[in-house]
């Protein structure tokens, strides 16, 4: 089709992953399945995804139930603040695992672009979980030091440093005790390190496999739960390390600092997995390097020599404009021009503007579109779909 003397020629190409869920739908009769769905994955889970997601799941099942059972007993509150966390790892599971099949379904009628940006609302749930999570645990450790700071203001002699611990504490009163309980009392045993110590091991295990699942799948959801994974194993080190220090230096307000340490870390990683989720909903573009990658895959089709300068779509020359090398040149192919691409999930959407011959046919053009959609694809595999725009020039007047 051509119109004011620039033939639009969009030919998508599709790939579709196969999904255990059924066809989603905001109709009457199919809202609000989102349970029946969640069963459906749990039962037929068959992708890398899944699995690894479902391992984590029962992972954490087992991990929250044995370190809040030893933190109650054994008067850990540093383990029952990672048996808290684990928690919250659970119902990261069950959204990641709900994201990651809903995203592998095909295009509907309602989503005629597909799901995959429901794979960057898991991220986004996943990250605020984690920001949640270490604003609980900064709470409840800095509570649990002025405790201790308290018992010091007690036993310290009148001066500088004796306002300072009160004024500490004072202000203390302000501040709402996010999931501390100040009934929860007793001699800790130092056996309670050993249930640390698994999680520690279990949790750094489950970010390895997750995370290279997830590298291999280019899924941000997956990433995200592994992130999710290694916090947890950072506040089971804490809790390892608070529980052996509390045991060996019971004076040591261990405990708390270090809780206060770790709610800092995830509080990172959380706005760090946020922000790049917060970029795909607004379509930001893909980083310069993977845009690189794309522009020079290209380079081999172009013909050569380029013409002279031509009028352009634009009134300026994109940067994203790449000139021919000669290479394995395809000869209709003069320029590559206006090269965006975006993010939807795990997919990448691209669409670009081909400066070609204004003697090509339309099968010639239609050929060269699916020549230039399989070398984006081959370059970077979560290409998804690809739309080329065609600008017909002359040639014989570029030359003149």
């Amino acid at each position: 089709m051509t119109q004011n003397g620039v033939t639009h020629h969009d030919h998508t190409h599709d790939k579709h992953s196969h999904s255990l869920f059924h066809s989603h739908s905001h109709d009457e009769h199919d809202h609000g399945h989102d349970a029946e769905q969640i069963v459906q994955a749990l039962k037929t889970a068959g992708d890398r995804g899944s699995r690894i997601t479902l391992i984590g799941l029962f992972a954490n099942i087992a991990l929250t139930g044995a370190k809040g059972f030893a933190g109650w007993y054994m008067h850990s509150a540093s383990l029952l603040a990672d048996a808290g966390h684990s928690l919250s790892d659970l119902l990261g599971d069950f959204i990641t695992l709900f994201c990651w099949k809903l995203s592998r379904k095909p295009p509907s009628k309602r989503y005629p672009y597909g799901f995959a940006k429901f794979e960057t609302l898991g991220t986004t749930t996943v990250s605020l979980l984690l920001i949640g999570g270490a604003l609980g645990i900064g709470f409840h450790s800095y509570h649990l030091l002025v405790e201790a700071l308290g018992t010091t203001v007690s036993t310290t002699p009148p001066g500088p440093l004796h306002d300072l611990l009160q004024q500490v504490t004072s202000i203390a009163d302000n501040v709402p005790a996010i999931g501390h309980s100040h009934g929860h009392t007793g001699v800790l045993d130092p056996n309670a390190a050993w249930f640390a110590a698994v999680s520690v091991v279990a949790k750094e295990w489950l970010y390895r496999v997750t995370k290279k699942v997830a590298d291999d799948e280019h899924s941000p959801v997956l990433y995200a739960n592994a992130i999710h994974h290694r916090s947890d194993a950072y506040s089971s080190v804490v809790a390892l390390i608070a529980i052996i220090g509390s045991w060996l230096f019971p004076a040591l307000p261990l405990d708390p600092i270090g809780g206060l340490l770790v709610s800092f870390v995830i509080l990172k990683q959380g706005f760090d997995l946020f922000g790049g989720a917060f970029a795909d909903l607004t379509d930001a573009g893909i980083s310069e390097n993977s845009h690189r990658k794309l522009v020079e895959a290209l380079n081999p089709l172009l013909s050569s020599p380029s013409p002279s300068p031509s009028p352009s779509p634009s009134p300026s020359p994109s940067p994203s404009s790449v000139a021919g090398n000669g290479h394995h040149a395809t000869t209709e192919l003069i320029a590559i021009r206006h090269l965006r691409a975006k993010r939807a999930g795990s997919l990448i959407y691209v669409d670009l503007t081909a400066v070609v011959s204004s003697h090509m046919t339309v099968s010639s053009t239609s050929e060269l579109e699916e020549k230039i959609s399989r070398t984006l694809k081959e370059v970077r595999r979560e290409v998804s779909e690809v739309r080329v725009k065609f600008y017909p020039i002359d040639m014989a007047a570029a030359r003149n």
